[in-house]
């Protein structure tokens, strides 16, 4: 990949089992991107950043 591409982006309101479905794809994602690649790979921390603002998302709708 040559340039980098936007995160994601976000939705105004999530349908919260699509959101939590996300989270959990994510998580896995990254469990086995680090395993591959390293804990400290771009494509980890990329995976790490991605799955930080769904969980954001997701905070963000319980406090309002």
């Amino acid at each position: 990949m040559t340039k980098e591409e936007p995160i994601f982006v976000e939705k105004k309101e999530w349908n919260n089992s699509l959101l939590m479905e996300c989270i959990k794809e994510k998580k896995e994602k990254l469990v086995e991107v680090a395993d591959r690649k390293g804990l400290t790979s771009k494509e980890t921390v990329r995976c790490s950043q991605e799955l930080d603002v769904l969980l954001n998302v997701i905070q963000r709708q319980a406090t309002y």
